[in-house]
């Protein structure tokens, strides 16, 4: 990640204009006064400026730039949560002062000694950084805190969940696809980690984190299993039934629920189907999910916490007594609800309708989510657009009159390559791997589902989507 403003600011601070070179060491000076302030707004950001001599600028983030008398002022815009514009910092500062959403940093270069002072307000998924920066003095930063955002005005439909992946699986394009499901009445925003990506390292949650926690509510899945095979654990960790496990994951789930608050946190994704063929892990699984609960609500209170498990394999291999096992020790379940037979053959929408209305009665009474839901829209698999369209009307009727804590389509996009995604299930089953036919309607399954194509085309069930919210 390239340091954005900070060569330019360091640039100007020290005196070096377009048409000037590197100026020798100054002596110290007095921060300017600001005689008076200028006062802007685009809309979602405003805030008050010295009203000093523009100057120009070749970074592209920063849309203004004011200078005087050895002070330099900036005002710049990036894609990215504050945390990360704060690893920036760090990189280039060696150390940073910070105080919320005030930083501040010195920095000697050539005899002269650049202090800068920043605010950063996350705002429209976006970090907005205000600054001014004087070598060899300190600059009056007192205007910083005229920043304010004002917040969207969304009209998020209470239980709409999505899974919005970002177009053609570019995690560049993950702020848009967030931003696009917010403004298209999403409520809850949902999606995957590891243990292992994020041990030690918090860069790639605290991305999406900070990201779902702007507008609305967010759910995760902390992925110890992964449908029919192992989740990616820490080196150390081979099985969730290893000595240590159970302690060190649950630390770990009470550390994310302590650092994002996620309105709801479930412990394995589609549990029932590794268990099914492992029961004798299903006592270990239940002290996890136990101690993790514990542990979460110590630090997390309003944080509901559960375990996923598929509706349509559970029925079919008459494994539902492993979701009434695990109930208790669970706020909710969270299910899967994908309505196909056979070989993922997608041709009967009212049997889509039914599922979802069935999934509550597998544990009467006990609070449960859909986490996953949705419909193919490709031939292969029997479907079409306009199937999959007249799927999305039976969702959102269902949306409306259910008692489920929230309901997700999976997904915004479609896959562009699903190779990896259906792998990722088949580590343990190479023969699996080999089987052409399968292989090929297996990823068809998993990359046809969204709501609009890869590239960000609308299908026809994107159109009701819209029309609903």
């Amino acid at each position: 990640m390239k340091q954005y403003m900070l060569l330019a600011l360091l640039l100007f601070a020290f005196g070096c204009t377009q048409q000037g070179g590197q100026q020798p060491p100054q002596p110290p000076i007095s921060a300017p006064p600001a005689t008076s302030y200028l006062n802007y707004s685009d809309g979602h950001i405003s805030f008050q400026h010295p009203d000093w001599t523009s100057a120009q600028t070749n970074e592209e983030q920063m849309f203004m730039a004011r200078m005087n008398a050895g002070c330099f002022f900036s005002a710049a815009k990036y894609p990215v949560p504050p945390s990360f514009y704060k690893d920036v910092l760090r990189q280039y500062a060696g150390s940073i002062r910070e105080d919320g959403e005030y930083v501040s940093f010195s920095k000697t270069d050539g005899g002269n000694q650049m202090n800068a002072k920043l605010r950063l307000v996350y705002c429209n998924y976006q970090t907005y950084v205000i600054s001014v920066a004087c070598a060899n003095s300190q600059p009056d930063s007192s205007f910083l805190s005229s920043v304010s955002c004002a917040p969207s005005q969304l009209n998020t439909k209470p239980k709409l969940g999505m899974v919005a992946n970002p177009k053609n699986d570019d995690p560049a394009m993950f702020m848009d696809a967030i931003k696009e499901a917010r403004e298209n009445g999403v409520d809850v925003l949902y999606w995957y980690f590891a243990w292992k990506g994020l041990y030690n390292n918090w860069t790639v949650s605290d991305y999406l984190m900070e990201a779902f926690s702007q507008e609305g509510r967010s759910a995760v899945t902390l992925s110890i299993i992964h449908t029919n095979v192992l989740g990616q654990y820490p080196d150390k960790y081979s099985s969730f039934s290893d000595p240590g496990f159970k302690e060190e994951f649950s630390d770990f789930a009470a550390d994310f629920a302590e650092r994002y608050h996620p309105d709801y946190l479930f412990v394995g994704n589609e549990v029932d189907d590794y268990l099914y063929n492992h029961r004798d892990k299903i006592p270990a699984f239940k002290e996890i999910l136990s101690e993790t609960r514990e542990k979460v609500h110590a630090v997390s209170p309003d944080t509901k916490v559960g375990f996923t498990t598929t509706y349509h394999d559970a029925k079919t291999n008459n494994a539902t007594d492993i979701i009434v096992e695990l109930a208790p020790e669970a706020d909710l379940i969270g299910y899967t609800a994908y309505s196909y037979h056979g070989m993922f053959v997608f041709d009967n929408v009212s049997l889509g309708r039914f599922m979802l209305e069935d999934v509550k009665n597998i544990v009467p009474g006990k609070p449960y989510a859909i986490v996953e839901t949705g419909w193919s829209s490709s031939s292969l698999l029997s479907s079409s657009k306009a199937k999959q369209a007249e799927f999305a009307e039976e969702y959102f009727s269902f949306v409306e009159t259910t008692d489920a804590e929230f309901v997700n389509w999976f997904s915004l996009h479609d896959g562009r390559d699903c190779t990896d995604a259906a792998n990722s299930f088949l580590t343990d089953l190479p023969q699996v791997k080999e089987d052409e036919e399968f292989m090929a309607v297996f990823k068809e399954y998993l990359c046809t589902i969204g709501l609009k194509t890869s590239d960000g085309t609308p299908k026809q069930a994107w159109g009701v989507w819209q029309e609903n919210t």
